[in-house]
Formats: C-alpha cells, structure tokens, sequence
C-alpha cells in the first residue's frame, strides 16, 4: 500500500498528464458521503492555494434509502460546514423517474444526479464538475460493458475527462483511498446498498472480480485500466477518420440526414457499426443498437423506395443513390373540395383552378398546367394518392400507376406520401405539379379553358 504523500502525488502527476484543470477558477465536487467523495473533497481542500481554485460540493438525495439517505445527506452538510466549503444539496425521486421512463433504477439514479450536477454547476458558475471515480469503478464498468454486449467505446471504461466532467481519481484504487481517510482521522459514510448483490455492479465488485484477480491476474484493475487508455487514444484516432468520412458522404437538410450509398461503397463494410454509432448519438442525439445497425445494413441492401423504422421517432428510406434518416411523421390524409375560379391553402402552398380566355404557347413550369374544362365539374376533389391510384398520361393509350409515374420522376420517397391529386368525378386529372391526364388536354375543339397553379 502506497504511503499518503505518494497516493496524493498520484493524483497530481495524473492532474497534470491529462491536463484536467485548465485553468479553472472554480469546481463542483459531487460528495454522497462516501469514502471515494469524501477523499475528493479532502484532496482538493487540501491544495487549494496550488490549483488556485474555489470549491463547492453538492449532495443528491435519491430518497431510496429512508432514513440512511438522509443520514448521508447531514453527513456531507455537516462535514462541508466543518471544512468551509460551500454546500448545495438536492433531493431526486429515482423510483418514479426510473418508472416513467422505463430505465433501471442504477440508469435513473445516475441520470438524475449528472443533470442536479450540471443545474448546479451553472447555477453556481463553477468551471468544472469532479466526481470521485476510482480504478476499481472503471474495472467493474468495462466489465460490465463486456457482459451487456458493449463495443469498443465501452471497453475504454469511464472517460477522464468528458466535456466539462473530470475524474482524476482513476488512477487510485478503492482501498487506497479509504486507507488514506483512516490514517488521517477522516471519516465517511458507507452505502449499505453496496452489500445487495441483486445489482449487477455489485455481484461484480464482491464475487466476480475477486475471484478473478485471485484466480488469473492480481493487477486486473492496473491492466484494465492501461488497456482503457490505449483504447481511447485508439478511438480518438478512429473518430478523426469517421469526423472526415461523415464530411464526406453525409448531408444535413432541414431535418433529414442524407447518406451518399456509392460514397459509403468506397470504404470498408467494417466502418459501418461505428459510423451509424456516431451519427445517431452526435447527429441525430439518438440511442443506436445492435438491433438498429442490423436494420440499416439491410436496408443498404434492399431496392429502392423500402423504408424500415428505427424507433419511435425515426424512420430509414432506401432511395436510388442514398439513406435517408428522417423524423416518423403522423400519415394524415388530405382531402378538401375545390371549385372553379377558386383557391385553397395546404401548408405553405396555394393550389387554384382559374377559367382563362388564352394560354401560352409553351410553359416549362411543371406547377402550372392547361387544361380542358369541358368535362369538369363545377366541384373538384384534391387528396392524397392512393395506392391502386391510375393515371393516363398525355399521349398513353393505356393507364399507369400513379406510383410509377413518381418513381419515374424519381420522387424521393419521403415525399411521395405528401403527394396530391386533383379529381374529377374521381378520375385523375393532375398528379399536382407532376403531370396531366391525356383526357383533360386541350385540343382545337375544347371550349373551356381552365389553368391549374401550384404556388
């Protein structure tokens, strides 16, 4: 066990390497009362006038634990009034949270706490939010991640630094961090939650991890911990080529993401987990699976016009030349009347039927057409295509399947459910902007002119 002047140069040097203070005035220590935060408070107490910094400490309650939650929450107030330090303290009902939303209660604990954290760290303009982390917490989380099935992210274990959360506590071991409170008269709490070993992290840290450092490695942790760091330095390597694949061949529009299938074709399939993993959380700020990476590789496989969803809120389009990731939109249909020498708005757009004495020669403008009024009804339907809908183009003998006709136009798919038809006695007149049926056209005997406009 290493000697108290040691342990505290270990954080320094690891401070120091990892350049985790930058210049900052003032930090947010998360305290529970624990040994692990109480010897963070202590550290940073202790050389304040070397980092040139304030400290405060906040405390969450997750009020699961009756009265030994609040026993831990008088614990820090009165250690952090014994000290000077300047104390903020909240209380955060995990049970109903993790019951609304559907997490575990460890997910809805560590959620709720990291967002106090953060409200508190504004409140209070602190530069820097410390939490307590050990060595032995970022063993039991790769392992962890190893056993849920956690790519190469995961087994980098806890980050050091991620935006403005540090931990420079990784470098120490548990058990020296409680040897170094007992030695120096320090007290703590302890969690006797820690004993239930119904949670996952705690049948790993007294049954599993034991057993293993007994049985194949003594330095699990140290090993764990190097390998953790080789691993970043790798992922941040791998995220520097991604940064400039996703330049190139993803395009951001409104609130859709294209991505280029012939770019995608020229790299490797291997590429593909991580690259969707970085678009969906730094894109889209999306949750991304194993489930939904299997639906995408199939969907770069399948035709043109397949679409699959991909959550609640997402869904992916195959089109000719890219994927398209789009919010899921509620299919409402569209159906309204509309009279000659009338006009109605839909969304952003104007659509009119006008009687006219003359048209021009040739237009190219495809939302605006000329027709035969002759056979219309005074009265006109405007709705949304339908599957089985039949037009007959100018020129064509025969009908053609109004889903043909956008597949043709090249349509993107996301748009052809938007489409709109203009009807006649239900016939088809104009697939609106598109095209116009060969039975409404003008000839030499057409009597009634009508112009149709989209604006």
């Amino acid at each position: 066990m290493r000697h108290h002047k040691t342990i505290e140069q270990s954080v320094i040097n690891f401070i120091k390497d990892n350049d985790l203070l930058c210049d900052a005035k003032k930090i947010l220590i998360g305290l529970s009362g624990g040994a692990d935060s109480v010897f963070a408070l202590h550290f940073f107490k202790k050389f304040l006038k070397k980092y040139k910094i304030e400290i405060t400490a906040v405390h969450i309650n997750h009020l699961l634990r009756g009265e030994e939650s609040e026993r831990d929450e008088k614990f820090c107030s009165e250690l952090c009034k014994s000290w000077d330090i300047d104390f903020h303290s909240s209380k955060v009902n995990v049970k109903n949270f993790a019951k609304k939303n559907k997490n575990s209660i460890e997910e809805a604990a560590r959620i709720l706490r990291y967002k106090q954290f953060q409200k508190v760290a504004n409140k209070n303009k602190c530069d820097l939010i410390v939490t307590a982390h050990n060595n032995d917490d970022n063993t039991e989380t790769v392992l962890l991640n190893i056993v849920s099935g956690s790519g190469i992210r995961g087994l980098s274990g806890i980050p050091v630094k991620r935006e403005n959360i540090i931990r420079p506590f990784i470098c120490l071991s548990k058990m020296e961090m409680e040897t170094y409170l007992i030695n120096n008269n320090i007290k703590f709490v302890v969690d006797s939650s820690n004993k239930n070993l119904d949670i996952n992290r705690n049948f790993l840290r007294k049954e599993i991890i034991p057993s293993l450092k007994k049985n194949l490695n003594p330095s699990l942790d140290k090993v764990i911990l190097n390998s953790s760091f080789v691993l970043r330095d790798q992922i941040k390597l791998l995220d520097f080529f991604l940064n400039d694949i996703i330049n190139r061949i993803v395009e951001i529009s409104e609130n859709k993401i294209l991505i280029s299938v012939e770019e995608l074709k020229k790299y490797p399939k291997e590429i593909l987990g991580e690259l969707f993993l970085k678009i969906f959380q730094e894109k889209l700020t999306l949750d991304f699976s194993y489930d939904t990476f299997s639906k995408l590789e199939k969907l770069l496989k399948s035709q043109t016009g397949i679409s699959i969803e991909l959550g609640k809120s997402l869904i992916g389009i195959k089109e000719r030349n890219s994927i398209i990731l789009a919010p899921k939109e509620n299919e409402e249909t569209f159906e309204k009347e509309v009279f000659i020498n009338d006009e109605i708005f839909i969304g952003n757009s104007i659509i009119s039927i006008k009687s006219v004495k003359k048209i021009p020669d040739y237009s190219k403008n495809k939302n605006i057409e000329y027709i035969s009024g002759d056979l219309i009804n005074d009265r006109m339907l405007i709705r949304n295509w339908n599957k089985g809908d039949k037009i007959k183009l100018l020129g064509m003998k025969g009908t053609k399947r109004v889903s043909d006709v956008l597949t043709d136009l090249k349509v993107p798919v996301i748009e052809r459910k938007k489409q709109l038809v203009l009807l006649n006695d239900k016939e088809i007149v104009w697939i609106i902007g598109k095209k116009i049926s060969e039975n409404y056209k003008i000839t030499s005997n057409t009597k009634k002119k009508l112009k149709l406009c989209l604006s």
